[in-house]
């Protein structure tokens, strides 16, 4: 769990116990206070709590290694918290090229006023939760941006292939019915069989693969594209349901296989569990058209306690999808394996089945270079209509209007 912005806190490193309690006395009632004897001990507790600190504060002179040192590692694990050098009046000159350099924040000197101190730290927790808080709203519009993008480009997507449906379907009616009357016809013509078998065998049952390839790619787009009504009154168990899933889609697959990892104490979803059932088969038929001889399917499902809710990572390790392709995988004329008549309507239907409940979808690469789908569901979702993209826009208003406060003013000037 995450902290809010009011808990993030000061790690301070020193080697001298006199110093470490002092500054305890000044600050410990002001935010949480983390203390370390030795750079190993700082960098350790670093390690474990970057997540919950806004500020390190070392002292340059330690056994063992500098302070500077210390900070440079420091930032390579998370450069975010704000970097404090402690160091004597002598050794301003090396402060100050690190302050240039962009290691530091900002230096204090030996011995340090309290009262400037405090004034000083309390500055810069101001800016770091700003700069969060700033991050955390551009997140948010961003969302808001992909999120209406993706709506409208599924609304248009959903109104050209009604029409494709109505047009060309009366078409490919005609040539089904030419291709079912042709080898009667042709009978009659002839009075017998043609003399060419293989030609009518081979390229007469090709013309009718092809026509039912096209009745049911239109078929797929119009029901992968429709903004169906999301009944979001069923309690749906995760993890059952993408069992469920994986044995039904690869009950025949036995190349291919999946585990589920699951947290404990996992809460149930409310949602529309015929979507979500439908999602999760989906997501097992898009690996298996990549995984032609087998492979493996990773599912991690997880609690984000702090939004409640429940994020499912969908891993497989079928052909990795290139980079610049990774934010097109849910476009329906996205082609993933070079096969232009497996349309990604699968993938956009999931799209739409997150956007309604109220959650977000993306995918990327995993460190390993498989590719994973990354989806966030509320546990109770407040559902999206299929009219109803408004609060996106009005979300996305809200933050352009000027949503920052002042914060982004402070941390430019």
């Amino acid at each position: 769990m995450k902290p809010s912005l009011a808990e993030y806190g000061i790690l301070y490193i020193d080697d001298e116990l006199k110093s470490l309690k002092y500054f305890d006395a000044i600050f410990g009632g002001l935010v949480p206070i983390h203390l370390a004897r030795s750079p190993e001990e700082g960098f350790s507790i670093f390690e474990e709590k970057h997540e919950s600190i806004a500020i390190v504060v070392s002292d340059k002179k330690m056994p063992r290694e500098s302070g500077l040192d210390l900070l440079k590692r420091i930032m390579a694990v998370d450069p975010r918290p704000l970097r404090f050098l402690v160091t004597a009046f002598s050794d301003l000159d090396v402060a100050v090229e690190a302050l240039n350099d962009g290691l530091l924040y900002s230096y204090l000197t030996k011995p340090w006023d309290p009262d400037e101190m405090e004034h000083r730290l309390m500055k810069a927790i101001n800016h770091f939760t700003l700069a969060r808080e700033r991050d955390q709203l551009i997140r948010e519009k961003s969302e808001a941006i992909e999120q209406l993008i993706m709506a409208d480009k599924a609304a248009s997507i959903g109104i050209l292939s009604t029409g494709l449906n109505h047009h060309l379907r009366n078409s490919l009616t005609v040539l089904r019915t030419f291709f079912d009357m042709l080898p009667y016809q042709l009978k009659d013509e002839l009075d017998g069989a043609p003399k060419d078998q293989t030609f009518w065998n081979d390229h007469y049952g090709e013309v009718g693969s092809q026509l039912e390839r096209m009745t049911s790619m239109l078929s797929n787009l119009a029901e992968g594209t429709r903004m169906k009504k999301v009944v979001a009154t069923d309690l749906v168990n995760l993890p059952e349901v993408m069992r469920q899933a994986g044995d039904f889609v690869l009950k025949e697959t036995p190349g291919i296989t999946f585990t589920i990892q699951s947290e404990d104490g996992l809460p149930v979803l409310t949602g529309d569990g015929n979507r979500i059932a439908q999602m999760s088969r989906f997501l097992f038929e898009d690996s298996k058209s990549t995984l032609k001889s087998g492979g493996q399917i990773e599912i991690q499902i997880s609690l984000l306690d702090e939004e409640r809710v429940i994020e499912t990572r969908f891993i497989d390790s079928g052909e990795p999808i290139p980079n610049e392709d990774l934010t097109r995988v849910f476009d329906p004329f996205f082609v993933r394996n070079n096969k232009p008549e497996e349309l990604g309507t699968n993938l956009m239907a999931c799209y739409l089945t997150v956007f309604q409940h109220g959650g977000a979808i993306r995918a990327e690469r995993t460190e390993d270079g498989r590719n994973s789908v990354i989806f966030t569901l509320p546990v109770s979702p407040a559902v999206v209509a299929p009219n109803e993209t408004r609060r996106f826009r009005n979300r996305s208003a809200e933050i352009s209007r000027g949503q920052f406060r002042n914060g982004s003013a402070e941390l430019s000037s």
